[in-house]
């Protein structure tokens, strides 16, 4: 497996210790935007990602090309528990239009799972999903729709539950469709 993957497994260890300190400080050093999601996906509130930074150019037949600084590195500092803040602030204002309890850590995991749509190390992104071109928002503000009329959550402990996700694959075929449609005119 990859590195992070034993890192993480490390951490998921350390977590099921009796002595085990829920303030401890986590910091991965990587480029890969994975992190980002697998930091998430600890459900871990002092995680610090440090990664040197890139300069992304949007190619003209689609897609995106990573182009890296030469002259001086430059890090960037990602603080997940300020992310997480920032879905804290972006999903908190449905609470009162849910009919479920709003639950923070659950809709972590389930924004997780739709972005593995956009692609990752493992799975390459769908043509309608570009992250160059604003997929992630979409996909958010997706999400944001049909939070307050979902019954439950998509994800749980790991478990997709494909019924529930249903309304983001049926959104992705549409999407997978008039890309395909233009492409042919």
């Amino acid at each position: 497996g990859e590195g992070e993957h034993k890192m993480l497994d490390y951490i998921r260890q350390m977590r099921t210790s009796p002595d085990y300190d829920p303030n401890t400080r986590h910091m991965f050093y990587g480029a890969d935007a994975d992190l980002i999601m697998l930091s998430l996906l600890t459900h871990e509130p002092h995680f610090t990602i440090i990664r040197e930074e890139h300069v992304v150019k949007k190619q003209k037949n689609g897609g995106i090309e990573r182009l890296e600084l030469v002259q001086e590195t430059n890090l960037q500092l990602i603080h997940i528990s300020l992310l997480r803040e920032y879905f804290m602030l972006e999903y908190r204002p449905l609470q009162g239009r849910m009919k479920i309890k709003f639950d923070l850590e659950r809709i972590i995991d389930d924004f997780i799972f739709f972005c593995f749509f956009i692609g990752n190390d493992f799975l390459p992104s769908l043509s309608a999903l570009d992250i160059g071109e604003g997929s992630l928002d979409k996909l958010m503000d997706f999400y944001k729709t049909c939070l307050p009329k979902m019954k439950d959550y998509i994800t749980d402990g790991g478990i997709i539950h494909w019924d529930r996700a249903e309304p983001f694959i049926w959104l992705l075929g549409e999407l997978e469709h008039a890309v395909f449609i233009n492409r042919v005119d």
